[in-house]
């Protein structure tokens, strides 16, 4: 009958794992919760039941959790600012070293920075990186 308990813990830490997604802590122990709850309905006593519980949870813990957080990060999409990143740019205001400059990326227009000399409005550029609320980009070269 100790497989009601472990039934009844496998959907607690499921249900804290969905709640909390992108962790994966909570989805070892439910995993381990499952394991035991095999265990026990093949008619194991509790005690065996709860070693496998923690052995399977350390495991899951060890080595599927970082498994799944670098699948995880793979599918990350960058969003907002950080998707600029590389996308190419138009100069619309001189950009003087030292001195702040206007691009136009995807139809919105950004103060931009850059470490070379000058880049004139009407040439063509890259974006590098972010810094605040400025860009940093470079010059295509040709």
């Amino acid at each position: 009958m100790s497989w009601y308990l472990w039934m009844f813990l496998f959907l607690v830490f499921l249900g804290i794992e969905i709640v909390t997604t992108g962790v994966f802590f909570f989805l070892c122990f439910s995993t381990g919760a499952l394991f035991a709850m095999m265990v026990s309905l093949f008619g194991f006593s509790f005690r065996v039941s709860a070693i496998v519980f923690c052995i399977v949870s350390v495991l899951s813990i060890l080595l599927i959790r970082p498994f799944l957080k670098m699948y995880i990060e793979k599918k990350k999409i960058n969003t907002n600012i950080d998707s600029l990143i590389g996308a190419p740019a138009i100069v619309i205001e001189d950009i003087r070293k030292g001195k702040k400059g206007r691009i136009e990326v995807g139809g919105e227009i950004w103060l931009a920075v850059s470490k070379e000399n000058v880049i004139y409005g009407g040439e063509d550029v890259i974006i590098e990186a972010v810094d605040g609320t400025k860009l940093v980009v470079r010059k295509v070269v040709k």
